[in-house]
């Protein structure tokens, strides 16, 4: 069992690698239906690629490791382990084919499946974070993430059942956005800030004091989430004021965190890089969502605008911010896998391929910008090509990762 919780991360940072890798190639065939107009089949398979696919399979990998060591704790059930891992690649797998097909009935059976994933990965985790909820900040955040995880996941389904059934009322458009919004900022973005309050300190600094600024942060921006979610669902007045608030809590980390990467006194690496990218495109995303909350996305501007919001908060946001973060920690996630199977030592250094990384980071971050430009600009030429220039930068991530994580599975030396 100690191998199979070792092992359990790295399972899921393949599958996230993995998922990445796809939805990357698919990219360059579906940014034209995404400049045209984000709800269709082709887009929705690709964010939920991404969403589920690559970024929350992530997420669960890191937080299968990183819980058990921050509560200094171990997981109740291991033998959970292997059915959520099995459960959640059938019914993403199932979302995403049946999204592609336009198969509604498709998509909530696997979502389904999805739900009894999310409830398995909840079963072992929650226990964890539940004592220390109010008493450490990173905890507090993640076990808040995690309830708008269930909540994302829960309304995903009966968005999708709405389509075969017809029993929810209110705006399809509005509807959709709640779900969007309760699992891109209240799941994603809530865990990032608090996985970072634990990890930038660390790295700057040990020892140094997370200010108290940064636990009401992520109650400021876990109410702003619940705000707008309702809000939207109930199309009831206030999107712009919740969003304002989101904004305001999001500056807010974006502060404590620049002053704690002050104290960063090691060379800048990629990892860094990243995040500094990761950071200045939350700004722009930030950007685009006050603009869309006051302008809406049912004119033509307000779809390209909504658009180029999904592509800079998910690849841009998210995406740097989970390819700082795995440079710094997947080398340790093999490392204690090997450990336990007493295979030799290797080093981080070993298990790293620097080579591509400047390549990655140039490439993935300038087809972003031309992605975002074209699609406002309404340039199809412009996103497609800058389209392909991602695509090689993610395909170049994805093979050096792999080959990182595939250490985990053999006793084979570098």
């Amino acid at each position: 069992m100690e191998i199979r919780c070792a092992r359990i991360p790295i399972d899921f940072l393949v599958v996230a690698t993995v998922s990445f890798a796809c939805g990357i190639v698919a990219v360059p065939w579906v940014v034209g239906a995404v400049a045209g107009y984000f709800y269709q089949p082709s887009v929705l398979a690709l964010v939920h690629t991404f969403a589920l696919g690559w970024i929350t399979a992530a997420i669960m990998g890191v937080m299968y490791r990183y819980v058990p060591a921050l509560t200094h704790g171990t997981l109740l059930y291991p033998r959970l382990l292997m059915p959520q891992l099995v459960l959640y690649v059938i019914g993403v797998s199932g979302m995403v084919t049946h999204f592609a097909l336009g198969s509604w009935s498709g998509v909530w059976s696997a979502a389904l499946v999805v739900m009894a994933s999310v409830a398995l990965f909840a079963a072992n985790v929650f226990p964890l974070l539940w004592p220390q909820v109010g008493r450490g900040v990173a905890e507090t955040g993640m076990f808040l993430a995690l309830c708008f995880l269930l909540i994302a996941a829960m309304l995903g389904f009966l968005l999708a059942f709405d389509k075969s059934y017809g029993f929810l009322g209110g705006s399809v458009i509005s509807n959709l956005a709640s779900h969007a919004h309760l699992a891109a900022i209240g799941w994603v973005t809530l865990t990032i800030c608090s996985i970072s309050y634990r990890m930038v300190p660390a790295m700057a600094l040990p020892g140094i004091a997370l200010p108290k600024s940064a636990a009401w942060q992520l109650y400021a921006l876990a109410g702003g989430v619940i705000g707008l979610a309702v809000t939207l669902v109930a199309r009831a007045p206030g999107v712009a004021l919740w969003s304002a608030a989101i904004a305001m809590a999001l500056v807010t980390y974006i502060i404590t965190i620049s002053r704690l990467a002050w104290a960063y006194s090691k060379p800048i690496d990629w990892s860094v890089r990243h995040a500094i990218a990761g950071i200045a495109w939350l700004m722009v995303t930030i950007a685009f969502g006050i603009v869309l909350a006051f302008l809406g996305a049912g004119t033509e501007l307000g779809a390209r605008i909504a658009s180029s919001y999904g592509v800079a908060g998910i690849l841009g946001w998210f995406g740097n911010f989970i390819i700082g973060v795995s440079y710094y920690l997947f080398p340790g996630f093999v490392m204690r896998v090997r450990r336990r199977h007493g295979w030799r030592a290797l080093s981080p250094i070993e298990l790293s391929l620097p080579q591509p990384r400047s390549t990655v980071f140039a490439a993935f971050n300038a087809g972003l910008a031309l992605v975002v430009g074209g699609l406002i600009v309404a340039k199809i030429a412009v996103c497609v090509v800058a389209s392909a220039i991602i695509g090689v930068a993610g395909l170049m991530y994805s093979a050096a990762t792999l080959w990182t994580l595939s250490f985990a599975y053999r006793r084979g030396e570098p």
